[in-house]
């Protein structure tokens, strides 16, 4: 290797105290960011800093954040930009910093097309505006006519006025190294970002605040427009945005003052926080990193909870730290859910796993007990199942919450009592069951009178139908669904009812449940062995009918027990059972998923109707082998498939 490339190590080492100073990864960064005098990308901070080439972009933001997320003197300016913290952020009270707020009016919304027309900054500090800083700019061609009629600026009103080369010295020593504001602060900064680095090849490198951003995380549900003017009217501002740079700059300010408000009363109090709560992605709840610091490297499930110590949301994960690590870094993308539960999030708890499958139905079990409000996979309400009556005079079908010993015949379970419902009403659409018998008796009128014959034929086309039925729910998804395709192609009549919109509703619905069968009979018929290798041995989980049999660590545990456990998987394939349902049913669920996509790879053992019992013991003695004996090659083949 050659001397100038470094060789990374994760966690990036840190010097220890009390040692020579050596210059660290963090100080040639700081160094680099000083002499461009802008931010940088985390490309050119791994190229250049790393002296890694060709690196993928998932790794580039690992490793830059390693560094960043480590040393105060950095922080993060966006999602994939890194620049150097102002001196003291982390103490100045949001309440007492100095920030200039700043409005431009543009010929268009490209930079570099179109041209600044007019800039209007205030510097504000507690509420109050001490300075403003107002110009005309020049463009040096003609404004469109739609922005004259929006701005009110006209193009007579720029002869004579200076051109942007001529101002941009007098706004940056305005602006100084204060913190700036804008509404929808991309817009703005891009053109002044533009124009500085046109000019004099230097950037605005201090952090910013987006109105808009915080208007939209604060003011949730209590506004329904975002626009300067609707949050204006909210702040009940003096000075009313009327899209001009200067009056808009004024509004801006005075809405800030009230934003910062309630950042306070969520206790966001320093500056340092309040930019990181205005930035996208994850990057706003950097503070809270350090929740991660004592997670273990290692499969596990992680609970995190609020100040209270609720439960608030539940997950697992290959290697815990790196995963909690990553909600709080500038390339976390999260949904609505996930984002309420790292607004909230004040600790995080851990429980250690041996595999990361058995993390997942740790994880399974865990959400069904606590019932996270901020998890949606796993919580979920009452189930339903179609219960069929096969030894009524007149067979039906109909939706019940519970399956009882009683001689009936059930499918499910359903998630959704309302999909139940319609699969059910597309079933008495295309099935003649419940057969209405008139009120006629066997036997009123002789031994083969009309009504005995008219009776008989109607139980028999109710029985007929309940088989059919049976079997339509029965069948895997694919021949259900050619089933039901050849009996609308034959029954114009039905076809005709299942045209409408409730007709088609119902038929959708009855596809739907079909599928959701087929997956709970194929879940609940999952056999085979789990074999992951792990820091401590090779983990195996057993696996039969659907439900976790055992649990074994292959390179420990004697033959006979691991014989056991294989002969109960196949006692557990050959028993007739009938498909798991509740809680069995999730963890089963889970099982057929992981088994699904993995069914090929080493380390995952399928037991199938061909499979024989010393087949399967043949192959975990193989991997037993391969830990046991220290098969490096044969190992490595194993862990980088699991």
């Amino acid at each position: 290797m050659a001397p100038d490339v470094l060789q990374l190590q994760l966690p990036l080492p840190q010097p220890q105290p009390g040692s020579e100073r050596q210059e660290t990864l963090a100080d040639r960064l700081c160094d680099l960011l000083i002499r461009r005098g802008r931010p940088l990308e985390i490309g050119h901070v791994v190229a250049q800093v790393l002296r890694v080439r060709q690196c993928p972009e998932a790794l580039q933001r690992r490793l830059v954040a390693e560094i960043v997320d480590a040393d105060q003197r950095l922080t993060w300016r966006g999602k994939d930009l890194v620049g150097l913290a102002p001196p003291g952020w982390a103490t100045t009270k949001i309440r007492d910093a100095t920030y200039c707020v700043v409005d431009l009016e543009t010929t268009g919304g490209a930079p570099g097309k179109s041209k600044i027309t007019e800039i209007g900054a205030v510097r504000v500090r507690g509420g109050e505006i001490l300075e403003r800083f107002t110009t005309l700019v020049n463009p040096g061609h003609e404004i469109p006519a739609p922005i004259m009629r929006i701005t009110g600026i006209r193009n007579e009103m720029l002869v004579g006025q200076p051109r942007i080369d001529e101002v941009m010295d007098r706004f940056v020593e305005f602006v100084g190294d204060d913190v700036m504001v804008a509404h929808n602060a991309p817009f703005d900064l891009r053109f002044l970002n533009f124009e500085r680095h046109r000019i004099s090849g230097r950037y605005f490198t201090q952090p910013w605040l987006d109105t808009l951003i915080l208007a939209r995380r604060l003011l949730r549900h209590r506004v329904e427009r975002f626009d300067l003017g609707s949050l204006a009217a909210w702040a009940n501002t003096e000075i009313q945005p009327n899209h001009r740079a200067l009056p808009d700059a004024e509004a801006t300010g005075e809405l800030l003052s009230r934003l910062i408000d309630l950042m306070v009363d969520r206790g966001i109090t320093t500056l340092e926080r309040a930019v990181a709560f205005g930035q996208t992605g994850g990057a706003r709840h950097s503070h809270k990193l350090s929740l991660a610091d004592n997670l273990p490297q290692r499969p596990g499930i992680y609970l995190m909870r609020d100040r209270a110590g609720a439960v608030l949301y539940i997950g697992k994960a290959r290697n815990l730290r790196r995963r909690v690590r990553s909600y709080f870094g500038p390339q976390g993308k999260h949904g609505r859910l996930i984002a309420r539960a790292l607004d909230a999030v004040a600790q995080i708890d851990h429980v250690e796993a041996p595999s990361e499958l058995t993390a997942l139905l740790h994880e399974t079990r865990l959400i069904r007990e606590h019932k996270p409000p901020c998890n949606t996979q796993g919580v979920r309400a009452a189930t339903r199942f179609l219960k069929l009556t096969r030894n009524d005079s007149s067979p039906r079908l109909f939706v019940v919450a519970d399956v009882l010993d009683d001689g009936a015949d059930y499918f499910g379970p359903i998630r959704s009592d309302r999909i139940a419902r319609l699969a059910v009403s597309a079933i008495h659409t295309l099935y003649p069951l419940q057969t209405k018998l008139r009120g006629l008796q066997p036997g009123q009128q002789g031994l083969l009178g009309e009504d005995d014959v008219e009776y008989d034929e109607r139980r028999q086309e109710g029985r007929e139908a309940a088989v059919a039925v049976s079997a339509l729910l029965g069948a895997g998804p694919g021949e259900a669904a050619a089933e039901l395709m050849e009996l609308l192609a034959t029954r114009p009549q039905l076809a005709q009812a299942m045209a409408s919109a409730e007709g088609r509703e119902a038929f959708e619905a009855l596809l739907v449940v079909v599928a959701t069968l087929g997956r709970v009979r194929a879940a609940s018929a999952v056999c085979g062995v789990v074999a992951e290798p792990s820091p401590d041995g090779l983990h195996a989980t057993f696996v039969g009918s659907g439900r976790v049999i055992a649990t074994l660590d292959l390179a420990r545990v004697p033959a006979a027990e691991m014989e056991r456990a294989v002969a109960t998987i196949f006692a557990a394939r050959d028993a007739a059972t009938r498909p798991l349902g509740g809680p069995a049913l999730d963890e089963a669920v889970v099982l057929h998923d992981w088994l699904r996509g993995r069914v090929d790879q080493p380390g995952v053992i399928a037991v199938g109707p061909s499979s024989t019992t010393q087949g399967v013991l043949d192959e975990l003695s193989r991997l037993v082998r391969a830990v046991v004996v220290d098969d490096r090659a044969e190992l490595a083949a194993i862990v980088d498939a699991a």
